[in-house]
């Protein structure tokens, strides 16, 4: 399948900024299941091109003058291919597991969500069936609600509040699974939908599977795995390194933000 995607996203701010300097994860990753055709990135000042420790593409730029708005625009053409079973392919680049098992402040865990999920640890079970159980679980606890929570909010909030997006879906997976010591990690991307038109970008999960050596993509937010629908954008232990754009900036005062995202198949 073969999909043309537009991401457009910019800042306004109520005070000039004085300074700037942006990190920007919008190149989707590459691999024989997924192929970048054509892409570029548009950033307001030249960035420099690098690869972070998770394998992500990383593009980061400054704006030394002041500004008032401040817009980032990818686009191009990706081609994917269907993961039958939800096993992503072998990545030449990739961190050891076990560095994706340690919680973070957006994924903690509490006696609660340890036993909400203690059936991931059942190895009677066969590995794919517990882990989109547990999507399916965390979709029906955590009610998709846009604008329910922010970026900011952790894994418990959105658990004890029972509303989130897929960035609370995500973090829930995450914390339920290094509750038991199983590796898992925040992916970001796009998920195609041929009948919804689609605005924004999309997070999931990948899940070490110890006996296969490969990981396994859910997406709880759609409870299923993930298969041909889905374009890998960037990795990491939570949604903090793996934001589509990330920053400091100096002034600014309050800031909003407007993210238009188109998604459509061309073959």
């Amino acid at each position: 399948m073969k999909l043309r995607i537009q991401h457009h996203t910019t800042y306004r701010y109520t005070w000039p900024v004085l300074y700037s300097i942006q990190h920007v994860r919008l190149t989707p990753q590459q691999d024989i299941k997924q192929r970048i055709l054509d892409w570029k990135i548009r950033t307001p000042a030249k960035h420099h091109s690098a690869c972070d420790h998770h394998g992500n593409a990383v593009h980061t730029f400054s704006v030394n003058q002041q500004h008032r708005e401040l817009t980032v625009q990818s686009h191009g053409h990706v081609e994917i291919d269907s993961l039958d079973d939800g096993y992503t392919p072998h990545q030449s680049f990739s961190l050891h597991p076990l560095v994706y098992t340690p919680t973070t402040p957006l994924t903690q865990f509490n006696d609660e969500m340890r036993e909400f999920a203690s059936f991931v640890a059942d190895t009677h079970i066969p590995f794919a069936h517990r882990i989109l159980t547990l999507a399916h679980a965390v979709a029906d606890r955590v009610v998709y609600t846009k604008g329910s929570t922010t970026v900011a909010d952790s894994a418990m909030q959105a658990f004890e509040n029972g509303q989130g997006v897929c960035q609370d879906h995500s973090h829930v997976m995450l914390a339920c699974l290094r509750a038991h010591g199983i590796p898992a990690r925040y992916v970001s991307g796009y998920f195609f939908n041929p009948n919804v038109e689609q605005h924004d970008s999309h997070a999931w999960v990948e899940v070490f599977d110890e006996n296969r050596q490969q990981w396994l993509g859910v997406d709880a937010t759609h409870k299923s795995l993930v298969q041909g629908n889905h374009c890998r954008l960037a990795v990491a232990k939570d949604f903090t390194g793996a934001s589509p754009i990330r920053g400091i900036r100096t002034g600014g005062g309050q800031e909003t933000l407007d993210v238009q995202v188109t998604i459509e198949r061309v073959g």
